[in-house]
């Protein structure tokens, strides 16, 4: 039986898991145990661990101390139904709160399905002007209910208000008018409005909420609303003033943790509140439209903070200066911007304002939803000049056998797919021999290189608007058409070159007659992997084989599923996936202890994932998360969502530094065989970068400047990179060998983007 701390972290991290559905029971002395949601706990606060009597999730007991019962493995209850948008770690979860009448208390809202048909969201931020400071002179109990009566005038779908403190929470918690039509976004008798004075009220159904800490009174709240576009994610945040010692740092490091962890949400998001800067810095640094900005255009600077004309405002102000510091910025996709006007901008009759910022409302609008346009599949075209490069390389190496192996073979090859092509030549295969006689079979061939540090010899070339690998398979005495069946009795590297042609049939024996709805499913889980950066091993991510495998897992347990359905399965069941559990074809799959262990379908069985480090197993899991999230969203408004699930990612709100990979041609080697061998030894320079602290590096697998004899990569070095002299040594031991080859640290904009 687990303890109960493991079972409470195992929930709050396991994205199998909703938090916001379970409950723990808390002992109480002479009385019946306490029930606490678990998002309010707070683990090394005033309760300990051994006070927690029982977990319970959709009223199923499935931690019981007095009993010994431990069913959370074993049961369905407190599983996610759909994708959390709002997740850790950035995310704490939180549990929203509404009235309820019958029992006349604020208690944890139930989630609802979205409302019917089409209708406008209107956001409404406010900072409220607490009296924390000069409450002498801001007149707060006058204020108060002029604020409220303005509030209940805007009829706002989402309110999010900043410097909310207990005195006005107790009145927004007593107005009728919040009682019969909103939700909460946390617990009310908890510490988060305390803790940061934000809160969101929202008239939509709340279907999760989430917490984050920014820093000391500084954090960002959300609530996942539904609507009749799909979930929308709305934030609110204050960020540090001048008041606050380099308050200007403050808001840099604040807008970066924002971008990071808002970098990590999908689909539609909505980020209100005080930003304390009268510029566009926000909107930049995060990627959002303001949509202000949007409505009345670049030239308006309309302020909401006004000492000239609204004189609470004069009794804070440092500089006199008016500014637009309050926001609603909005990601740019489904939603745009359809009206921007201010609340609060005039007096009352006594000229009393409601506070020192004026709110802004913003009205926002679905735009129509798109058709499905998935990644397309190699056309016959291409497929046929595939073959005829096979068929031409066969010729021209003679008496041995060439096959075709990879995707290709698989028959699940995206437009523009390399030919993966595996020779088995008799006797001892002479690499120079090979290489001149399969340049005089394509006379069109460029960028023909020595695979240099293969375990096998090879080749790389491009023909035909095709790249092409060759591995070349000394077979001695044996046959070579015998050489794929008998491959044991080659051993070593020669058996894993051969056994990429027998993985390749395995796979499609695994599908049976489903080939068709694997080749739907894998074509476009592996254009989605291009464009996230996730789909190169040389680049320390996954090899093709190893998304095949996947998607034939998928496809052979999910039955004659129509093809959306199989692509939701496939990021939900691999999304929630314990990567410590290997992943095979065979029954009773077993393999070495790695961060993740993706196992190749033949013999020798080995893994093919040996390269990928604990910190992009965890970026992979993210970005399956986030894909399954989109579908889910698109399947339920019917939107297209592959306009967002090929986006590139948020690299630069995700790496604080760059380490700049340039490769050239030194003297007469030749540039592609040095820059084969640079990737050949790129993932041993991503493990130095993990075992240095930058457990979260990611190598972008295409260069971002390239030429002639010229070729440049981006490695981001995470949230925690390693300073220029710590980078400078690990490059020094690693570029030993590697001629032409050199390494930079570079700030976040000496990278640009990247694709």
């Amino acid at each position: 039986m687990r303890t109960s701390d493991e079972v409470y972290h195992r929930v709050r991290w396991d994205p199998r898991f909703d938090p916001a559905r379970f409950v723990l029971g808390i002992n109480q002395r002479g009385a019946a145990p306490k029930r606490v949601p678990l998002p309010s706990f707070v683990p090394g606060g005033d309760i300990p661990w051994h006070r927690i009597v029982f977990v319970e999730a959709d009223g199923e007991v499935l931690w019981d101390r007095a009993t010994g019962v431990d069913r959370i493995d074993a049961s369905e209850a407190g599983r996610v139904r759909g994708p959390r948008l709002l997740r850790a770690p950035f995310f704490t979860a939180r549990t929203p709160f509404g009235w309820d009448p019958a029992a006349a208390g604020w208690r944890p809202a139930e989630g609802v399905r979205a409302p019917a048909g089409a209708a406008d969201v209107r956001v409404l931020t406010w900072n409220t002007l607490w009296d924390r400071y000069d409450a002498d002179r801001i007149e707060t109990v006058r204020r108060r209910p002029l604020l409220l009566t303005a509030l209940e005038a805007a009829d706002a779908d989402v309110i999010a208000l900043q410097e909310v403190e207990a005195d006005l929470l107790a009145l927004l918690m007593r107005a009728p008018w919040v009682r019969a039509g909103y939700t909460l976004g946390t617990d009310p008798g908890g510490r988060d409005v305390a803790d940061s004075g934000l809160l969101l009220l929202s008239r939509l159904p709340v279907r999760e909420a989430g917490w984050h800490r920014l820093g000391p009174h500084k954090a960002v709240t959300a609530v996942t609303v539904a609507t009749s576009a799909g979930p929308l994610v709305v934030a609110a945040v204050h960020l540090s003033s001048d008041h606050s010692a380099d308050g200007a740092a403050l808001r840099r490091a604040q807008l970066a943790r924002l971008a990071d962890g808002l970098g990590g949400v999908a689909g539609d998001l909505v980020l209100a509140g005080d930003f304390n800067d009268g510029g566009d810095a926000p909107a930049t640094a995060l990627g959002l439209a303001d949509v202000w900005t949007e409505v009345h255009g670049p030239s308006d600077r309309t302020p909401t903070f006004d000492p000239g004309a609204n004189p609470l405002a004069a009794v804070s102000s440092l500089s006199g200066r008016a500014g637009r510091l309050d926001r609603v910025l909005l990601r740019p996709g489904r939603w745009r911007a359809a009206a921007a006007v201010l609340r609060g901008d005039s007096p009352a009759a006594d000229g009393l304002y409601a506070s020192d910022h004026y709110g802004v409302e913003a009205e926002l609008r679905p735009g129509a939803a798109g058709p499905a346009t998935p990644p397309a599949a190699a056309d016959g075209a291409e497929d046929a000049r595939a073959r005829e490069v096979a068929r031409r390389v066969a010729e021209a190496l003679g008496e041995g056998v060439v096959h075709l192996a990879g995707s290709r073979r698989m028959g699940c090859a995206p437009a523009g797919a390399d030919v993966d092509l595996v020779a088995a030549l008799p006797g001892a295969a002479d690499p120079a021999a090979v290489r001149a006689r399969v340049t005089a079979a394509l006379p069109d061939a460029t960028r023909v290189r020595q695979v240099a540090g293969a375990r096998v010899p090879g080749l790389r070339l491009h023909t035909g608007g095709l790249d092409v690998d060759l591995a070349v398979v000394a077979t001695g005495a044996l046959d070579p058409a015998e050489a794929v069946a008998r491959r044991a009795e080659s051993g070593g590297a020669a058996a894993v070159a051969l056994s990429a042609v027998s993985d390749a049939d395995a796979v499609r024996a695994a599908v049976g007659a489903r080939r068709a709805a694997f080749a739907r499913l894998a074509v476009p889980v592996k254009a989605w992997a291009r464009a996230r950066g996730l789909d190169s091993a040389p680049f320390g991510g996954l090899p093709g084989l190893a998304w095949s495998v996947l998607a034939a897992r998928t496809v052979r347990e999910a039955g004659d599923a129509p093809a959306p359905d199989a692509l939701r399965r496939f990021f939900g069941t691999w999304a929630a996936w314990d990567w410590r559990e290997p992943v095979g074809l065979l029954p009773g799959a077993a393999g070495p202890r790695a961060p993740l262990v993706v196992l190749t379908p033949t013999e020798p069985v080995r893994t093919c994932t040996g390269q990928v480090t604990a910190g992009f197993r965890d970026l992979l899991a993210e970005e399956l998360y986030r894909a399954w999230a989109l579908l889910e969203q698109a399947a339920e408004t019917g939107a297209d969502p592959w306009p967002e699930l090929l986006s590139p990612p948020p690299l630069h709100g995700r790496h604080a530094a760059w380490a700049v990979v340039t490769v050239r041609r030194e003297g007469t080697a030749e540039f592609e065989e040095t820059l084969g061998r640079m990737r050949g030894r790129l993932v041993a320079l991503l493990t130095a970068l993990a075992e240095a602290g930058a457990a979260d590096a990611h190598a972008w697998p295409r260069p971002f400047e390239t030429g002639p004899a010229l070729a440049r990569y981006a490695i981001g070095l995470g949230r925690t990179p390693p300073g220029a002299a710590r980078l400078a040594a690990i490059a020094a031991g690693w570029r030993d060998g590697l001629h032409g080859v050199a390494v930079a640290r570079a700030d976040p904009d000496g990278v640009p983007a990247l694709r």
